[in-house]
C-alpha cells in the first residue's frame, strides 16, 4: 500500500514539475514579448510626437482662412481704386 501511495505521489510531483517548466517557458516568452512591445511603444510615441510637432508647425486652418480673406479684401480694394 505504501508503494502504491509513493508511486502516485511521484507521478503527481512529475506532472507538477512538467507544468512548472511549461509555465517558466511561457513567462520567459511573455517577458520577451513585453520587452518588444515596450520598444515598439517607444518608437510609435516618438513618431507620434514628430507628427504632432509637424502639425503644430503648420498654420492652423483659421489662420489660412483669415489670410485668404485678407487677400480677397485687398484684391477688391485694388479693383475699387482702379
Amino acid at each position: 500500500m505504501t508503494d502504491n501511495f509513493l508511486q502516485k505521489l511521484e507521478e503527481k510531483v512529475m506532472v507538477l514539475l512538467t507544468e512548472l517548466e511549461t509555465l517558466r517557458k511561457e513567462v520567459t516568452s511573455l517577458r520577451q514579448e513585453n520587452t518588444s512591445l515596450k520598444a515598439e511603444k517607444v518608437n510609435y510615441t516618438k513618431k507620434l510626437q514628430g507628427l504632432l510637432a509637424l502639425m503644430d508647425s503648420l498654420e492652423s486652418p483659421s489662420e489660412v482662412f483669415v489670410a485668404a480673406e485678407l487677400q480677397v479684401v485687398k484684391g477688391q480694394d485694388e479693383y475699387a481704386t482702379a
